[in-house]
């Protein structure tokens, strides 16, 4: 684990409190991720007081660092296991990436950027921990990641009005797929792939993402 400063530690223990007593972290390894990849080395410096908020933070490109609650609830849904391969849509500041890593192991996690600036903000950061199971792939996400799948996982963290179709053909039998669907308010879904086709697992409304680019983009 990196050596933080200690009012940096005090304000991630106090984030974790907020989060436990509302119901939004409540798995100890991904706790342990939030512990060891401290989100205020993920945002940019002018961003840095606010780095225990939770609250998204602009990052550039109008992306953001999503809020913590919803960082711990799409982690803790998805249910990645060790050794697993994950795909994510947007890699943003890099900091849903780490936490990923973190809870793959030896697995890999493949991550698709739209923004140039954006995958090289997110590689800086994953580099300071020197991260070797994640690739950044500065892609159209939308299309997926053909090249890896299948994958055990796959999360979208840019708003659609439907999941794009590459993404079901490229998530592995009985894999996960959770992402943000709707217009300028989302409902947060987790599906699987069963044999028998796609089946929801879970639907909780009233999520706000920065929405998805690319070829299978909202119209």
């Amino acid at each position: 684990m990196k050596k933080i400063p200690i009012e940096k530690y005090v304000a991630l223990n106090d984030l974790i409190t907020v989060l436990k007593n509302s119901g939004f972290l409540n798995q100890k390894n991904v706790e342990s991720a939030f512990r060891n990849y401290p989100r205020h080395e993920f945002v940019p410096k002018s961003e840095i007081d606010k780095g225990y908020h939770n609250q998204p933070l602009q990052i550039m490109n109008n992306q953001t660092i999503s809020q913590p609650a919803v960082v711990s609830r799409m982690t803790e849904w998805l249910d990645v296991k060790e050794g697993q391969k994950i795909l994510e849509i947007g890699s943003g500041s890099g900091w849903q990436t780490a936490i990923l890593s973190y809870l793959v192991g030896d697995g890999t996690v493949y991550s698709v950027e739209i923004h140039p600036e954006v995958a090289k903000f997110a590689k800086e950061n994953l580099e300071k921990f020197q991260i070797n199971n994640v690739k950044i792939i500065t892609d159209d996400g939308s299309i997926g990641y053909p090249a890896g799948a299948p994958f055990d996982r796959i999360i979208m963290t840019a708003a659609c009005d439907e999941i794009p179709y590459p993404l079901f053909e490229q998530l592995a039998e009985n894999g996960l797929i959770i992402a943000p669907v709707g217009g300028s308010l989302q409902s947060l879904i987790l599906l699987k792939k069963t044999p028998k086709g796609i089946v929801e697992i879970k639907n909780q409304t009233n999520y706000v993402f920065v929405p998805l680019l690319g070829r299978f983009a909202k119209k």
